[in-house]
């Protein structure tokens, strides 16, 4: 008897037993770009991942000036992408700058894979202004 309660719950689990499918894995891109007007210039980095129709923007950050830190000024990131002759805008902000800045966006923050999508970084120092553009896709 003992055995026969032991061999049905061991296929009792046996059945119960699901093993779980590899979760499909993001792909993670990051894209540099770098700008120059003159002494000033910029350099941002974008990363996104790219998981089923869509790129999903994780994140950026920038630096300017000569050297980081010294100048101060004012960064504009703009997300967009092109379907068909309309250019759609799904992120933009702008903020004072002292030489770094870090961008964190919404997860709702994408761009569809079938369509062509940049990101830019307007640098700009009150004298000089540059923009660094990196493509997504």
């Amino acid at each position: 008897m003992k055995t026969a309660v032991r061999a049905g719950l061991l296929a009792m689990l046996a059945g119960a037993t699901v093993l779980a499918a590899p979760a499909q894995a993001a792909t993670i891109v990051q894209r540099t770009a770098v700008c120059h007007a003159g002494d000033f210039g910029g350099t941002f980095t974008l990363r996104y991942e790219t998981v089923g129709g869509s790129h999903r923007m994780i994140g950026g950050y920038t630096t300017s000036g000569p050297y980081i830190g010294d100048v101060a000024g004012t960064v504009a990131l703009r997300i967009s992408y092109r379907s068909g002759s309309t250019t759609h805008t799904v992120y933009s902000q702008s903020s004072a700058t002292t030489g770094s800045t870090t961008f964190t966006m919404p997860t709702t923050t994408t761009v569809p894979v079938t369509s062509v999508g940049t990101a830019s970084a307007k640098f700009d120092n009150g004298t000089d202004s540059c923009t660094a553009t990196v493509p997504i896709g």
